[in-house]
């Protein structure tokens, strides 16, 4: 039909649609709210940026902290399912930690504010390490063929 809606596709066979809207799954809270603590988090390094007029190595250095805080988050979140009660408190214990750790948005490498952010970065790298020794495990029966051993070689 001209107005694209309809009509038969190339081999003759069936129906087809044009512009037909796949659902998604709707966004979790946990996701909703590490979306809020990113933005948070950045806002501070942003406002301590924004108050010495300059960027300053331990402002770029928290930046790259709770950089890569949210992408492993993020990552982790698109790659395996994430709806379950273990990755949900991972999630929420990750957030709790970028909020103590963007505290010390302010503080210089001497003070107490670097060691905060610094311990923040180390508690998040042992719960995403407990998390990928968790889907090693889960997958660690695959064969050599297929999703699980694709999975399985992510995980490690």
């Amino acid at each position: 039909d001209a107005r694209g809606g309809g009509g038969t596709d190339a081999a003759g066979g069936g129906e087809r649609t044009v512009g037909t809207l796949v659902p998604r799954a709707p966004v979790s809270l946990t996701d909703l709210f590490l979306g809020i603590v990113t933005v948070t988090a950045f806002s501070r390094v942003g406002s301590a940026i924004q108050d010495t007029g300059l960027v300053s190595l331990p402002s770029f250095a928290y930046f790259v902290v709770f950089w890569q805080i949210w992408s492993k988050e993020a990552s982790y979140g698109t790659r395996f399912d994430a709806t379950d009660v273990s990755g949900q408190v991972e999630t929420l214990l990750c957030c709790f930690a970028l909020l103590g750790g963007s505290l010390s948005a302010y503080g210089d490498f001497d003070g107490a504010g670097c060691t905060r952010v610094m311990g923040t970065a180390c508690f998040v790298s042992l719960l995403h390490a407990a998390l990928h020794a968790r889907v090693y495990w889960w997958f660690k029966d695959a064969g050599r063929e297929g999703l699980g051993h694709n999975v399985r070689r992510y995980a490690v």
